[in-house]
């Protein structure tokens, strides 16, 4: 066959690009479980041990959850069934927080001047919503109100500093009623701590 019979030479058919599969996502990882506290750091926590992770039993609560928390307190009948919301948050005239006898022992208790400020500052949040009402005379009903104006508020308090300063002030109390409202909240965060979840 001579080249003029030679048929043509069909162009080559473009080659198909392939698009390359599209990358799945990774799959959401559930963030670990956050440490909360055990019923022997809390024990340690009432006989003074510092122990941080106690404030994730309050730090991630919205009212409506603390509420729920609440009332089941209340049905165990771990606190006085009179306790309820304060509805002012007037101070008297002329009270100042660093004027309180409690507060000047609690200055000189901790040894660390940090410590001390923080845990004073959190405790004023509380005296502030607590109408003024001294540190020395709160009960665990009264800790737990500030708590839930704290999140009501959404003020920025540190859980363990304010429960920690008011554990040192009923410690460094002569009256029993100290030792006692320290075993009723020793009640309610230990019942608390098996309603929170991880």
């Amino acid at each position: 066959m001579s080249d003029a019979e030679t048929p043509a030479e069909k162009p080559a058919a473009p080659a198909t690009e392939t698009k390359p599969a599209a990358a799945k996502p990774p799959p959401k990882l559930k963030p670990p479980p956050r440490p909360l506290p055990d019923q022997e750091g809390i024990a340690r926590w009432i006989e003074g041990e510092d122990y941080p992770v106690l404030a994730a039993l309050f730090d991630q609560l919205v009212l409506p959850k603390f509420d729920g928390l609440f009332a089941q307190i209340k049905k165990q009948e771990l606190l006085p069934q009179h306790w309820q919301v304060i509805s002012t948050h007037k101070i008297p005239e002329g009270l100042r927080f660093e004027d309180l006898a409690s507060v000047r022992r609690l200055n000189a208790f901790y040894a660390d001047p940090a410590v001390a400020n923080r845990r004073l500052t959190a405790l004023e949040v509380g005296w502030q919503e607590l109408r003024g009402k001294r540190p020395s005379r709160w009960n665990a009903s009264d800790v737990f109100a500030v708590i839930r104006r704290i999140i009501q508020k959404k003020r920025d308090v540190d859980f363990h500093d304010l429960l920690s300063a008011v554990r040192d002030v009923w410690g460094g109390m002569s009256l029993p009623q100290g030792r006692e409202q320290l075993e009723v909240l020793w009640g309610c965060l230990d019942y608390t701590r098996t309603k929170t979840r991880k």
